[in-house]
């Protein structure tokens, strides 16, 4: 499931660099600032560097994907965590 996202967002990130869908600077929801590509610098690049500088978007994309899944994660066990002992807590309270 995990590498299936992450191929398809590589593709988007593709798609996207060829297209040219993403023109405006933008802030993520993370407060993570993502600038656009700059069109007149990618095309001075040679093919090979237009590569590389995909590639280490991509990069990017993934590590910050993989950022957000890991706090999802702890987020997620903090909460059953805090649910256990606040369960715990209460048993103690009714004497169990």
């Amino acid at each position: 499931m995990k590498q299936i996202r992450i191929m398809a967002s590589g593709a988007a990130l593709t798609l996207c660099f060829v297209a040219g869908m993403a023109h405006a600077q933008t802030t993520r929801p993370g407060g993570m600032y993502v600038a656009p590509p700059n069109w007149e610098m990618l095309e001075k690049l040679t093919p090979e560097q237009r590569q590389q500088a995909i590639t280490i978007q991509e990069k990017m994309m993934q590590m910050q994907m993989q950022h957000e899944d890991d706090m999802a994660k702890m987020e997620m066990k903090y909460k059953h965590d805090m649910m256990q002992m606040q369960s715990q807590m209460l048993d103690l309270y009714r004497g169990h």
